[in-house]
């Protein structure tokens, strides 16, 4: 009888240390979302980014479609700045949000944030009052072929989490949330229009902004800086490059 006494005291014990385990567990997976939320409902900070704010009111900018146009034509590289984008996405981008929530989200913004080896696209939106932000990144890869040509992907993340290849790649930022690359899934959408403001619509030959630079042969992102050249690799090039 004594032993019978003890495994069932041992199954009770057993059982509440299951339990407290599983409320632990619980609890942990809603602090984490809890945390996450707060992170995303946080805008992220712009004051950074050349180009934009109260510093750029009454800049003149720069008519890149014109520029992208004469260093295609004219074979030159081109160098534009993380301000030169931004200025001339404020003169040329008309800010509004369709579709059903057009009532309720605004799209206010958008900016880009250069740095080595990859661009950050930001929209900057009010939802219900409230500012948000999201983000993209993206990165240019090149190859040289044995052909001589070069082939360009780009590439919709940011690249691995903390250097390391077996982590999964950055796709943006929600709020101030870093999110993997399928998380784009949900604003890809938003950032297909945008890009198609800066895109002939027909194709039948490069006409804005965007067309001008898939047209190039070599695309560079620095930290501050978009570098562009139309000229093909060269050998005194390192790595045709």
């Amino acid at each position: 009888m004594a032993a019978k006494n003890d495994e069932a005291k041992q199954a009770r014990s057993s059982g509440g240390c299951l339990r407290r385990l599983m409320v632990l567990v619980v609890f942990l997976g809603l602090a984490g979302m809890g945390a996450a939320a707060y992170f995303v409902a946080q805008p992220q900070e712009l004051g950074d980014i050349e180009g934009r704010g109260p510093a750029a009111v009454g800049k003149p900018g720069r008519n890149l479609l014109v520029v992208l146009r004469n260093s295609l034509k004219d074979g030159y590289e081109l160098s534009l700045s993380e301000e030169e984008i931004n200025l001339h996405l404020r003169d040329t981008l008309a800010m509004e949000q369709g579709g059903l929530l057009g009532k309720w989200v605004s799209l206010d913004d958008v900016a880009v944030r250069l740095e080595d080896d990859r661009a950050e696209i930001i929209q900057l939106r009010t939802i219900l009052g409230r500012p948000l932000t999201v983000s993209m990144y993206v990165r240019v890869v090149q190859t040289e072929l044995p052909t001589g040509t070069v082939r360009t992907e780009i590439v919709p993340n940011g690249g691995p989490y903390h250097d390391s290849v077996n982590r999964p790649m950055i796709g943006g930022r929600f709020g101030r949330l870093p999110v993997p690359e399928g998380f784009l899934l949900l604003v890809l959408s938003s950032f297909e229009k945008l890009a198609g403001v800066y895109r002939d619509a027909e194709g039948a030959s490069p006409s804005r902004e965007i067309d001008f630079i898939e047209e190039m042969v070599r695309i560079r992102i620095d930290d501050g800086r978009l570098v562009l050249d139309p000229r093909g690799p060269t050998a005194s090039m390192p790595g045709g490059f």
